[in-house]
Formats: structure tokens, sequence, C-alpha cells
């Protein structure tokens, strides 16, 4: 979409077209060969969101939390980010676990925030990994799951996120896992080291 000329995404948009009015409102707001025309590229948005674009809708949600367009509403961001996850995108479930996690717009759910980390990981986000994997190691659904919890964050490390080996070799270490069995691609595999050490 972003190769096509200005008249063609109007002609698309026009169609009712949400991937070409997400790319449109994109050109608008940045002022990319189009007067920069805020009212008009949160109103493409809205139609793209309504159309079904899950970018939209992600859009939507950081502007209701942050404030960008009104009073900032963690209730709404949190509905559109559960509308833009559906739709498939990895990075508003993440954001919906924080906002369940954390209690901002829903009351704290470490269930909720649990379901949508692993939709986001599903969907190939590496933080919603790490994050669900967090809660498993500080106990959230009651005592420490570690071997859960290197699980995912193995899933996490998997998937792009590299920050999650940090917690990785907290949850090893706690575990008793040799330091030297923590180095390397191998050691990210619980089953790897629990067989070496005889465990199962």
């Amino acid at each position: 979409m972003s190769r096509l000329s200005l008249e063609e995404l109007e002609e698309r948009a026009a169609t009712g077209d949400g991937e070409a009015m997400y790319a449109l409102a994109q050109r608008v707001m940045a002022g990319d060969g189009v007067d920069p025309d805020p009212v008009r590229a949160r109103e493409l948005i809205e139609n793209s969101a309504r159309a079904g674009n899950a970018n939209a809708m992600f859009l939507q949600g950081i502007w209701a939390q942050t404030g960008e367009h009104g009073p900032e509403d963690p209730a709404a961001a949190l509905a559109h980010y559960r509308a833009a996850g559906e739709a498939g995108h990895a990075k508003a479930w993440l954001n919906a676990g924080i906002l369940h996690q954390v209690g901002q717009g829903t009351p704290v759910s470490a269930e909720a925030a649990r379901d949508c980390y692993q939709k986001g990981a599903g969907l190939g986000s590496g933080h919603a990994a790490a994050n669900y994997a967090a809660m498993l190691q500080a106990g959230s659904f009651g005592e420490p799951d570690y071997e859960a919890a290197a699980e995912w964050y193995s899933k996490a490390i998997d998937l792009g996120h590299a920050e999650a080996r940090t917690g990785l070799n907290e949850v090893q270490q706690a575990m008793g896992v040799p330091e030297l069995m923590r180095d390397g691609p191998r050691s990210k595999s619980p089953v790897f080291w629990k067989r070496l050490l005889g465990l199962r």
C-alpha cells in the first residue's frame, strides 16, 4: 500500500478499503505529499477500524490510552486493543494483557492477562511471551512455577525477545541449573538441562 500514489490510495479508500484508508491516514498525518490534516487522518483511522483494519484498531487503542485525541480512557483502549487482537494484531494482545495485569480500565485479573499474553505469543509477540513468563516466575497464579517460566522465556527468546534471556537465567539459577549450562542456544531448552541433570 505504501507504494501506491495518493490518488490510488484515495480511490481505494473511497471504496471502503480499510488497508488503503489506514495507509492514506499515515500519509495525511505525516504531510507526505499532502498538507497535514489531523482531523481527516483521524476520520480515516476510525473508518479503517470500522472496516476491520487491525492496525487502525490498535492505533485507536493507543490514542485512548494516551489521551492523544481527548481524555485518557483506559477502558476504551482495552476494548480497541482486544478488537485489534481478535483481528490478528499481536502487540494489541500484549497491551491488553498489560492493562488487565495492572488494572487499568478493568479490574486486575492475572487470568485475563495470561490469556492475552498467550494469544499475543501465538501471533508472534516475544514480549507477550516474556510477560507471561515473568508472571509465572513471580507466582501470579499461586506458587512460582520456574519450569513453566523457563519454557515461556525460551519461547520469548525464540520469538526474538532477547531481553527474555535475563529472566531465563534467573529462573534457571533458582532451579539450580549450573551457570555453564545456562550459556548457548541449547540452554534455552528446559528438557535439555533436565535430562543432563538426570531430572527427567
